[in-house]
């Protein structure tokens, strides 16, 4: 499943005007398809050019993606 989203703004804004946060909206179907549900914790990894999740509860976390 793919499905192009954007990053949207979040979260207050400095004393320049500038956002600092973004979130973005996984619908529920999506989240069926990873194996997780809305409120499930996760982890959240920063490679290079990519954002990775993880669901938090699994024993061992994947590090080579």
């Amino acid at each position: 499943m793919v499905r192009k989203k954007k990053l949207s703004p979040s979260g207050a804004k400095d004393e320049d005007g500038e956002y600092h946060n973004v979130h973005i909206n996984i619908h529920e179907d999506e989240l069926a398809v990873a194996g997780m549900e809305i409120g499930d914790e996760v982890f959240v990894r920063v490679r290079e050019d990519k954002i990775i999740i993880q669901k938090a509860d699994q024993d061992e976390v994947e590090h080579d993606f």
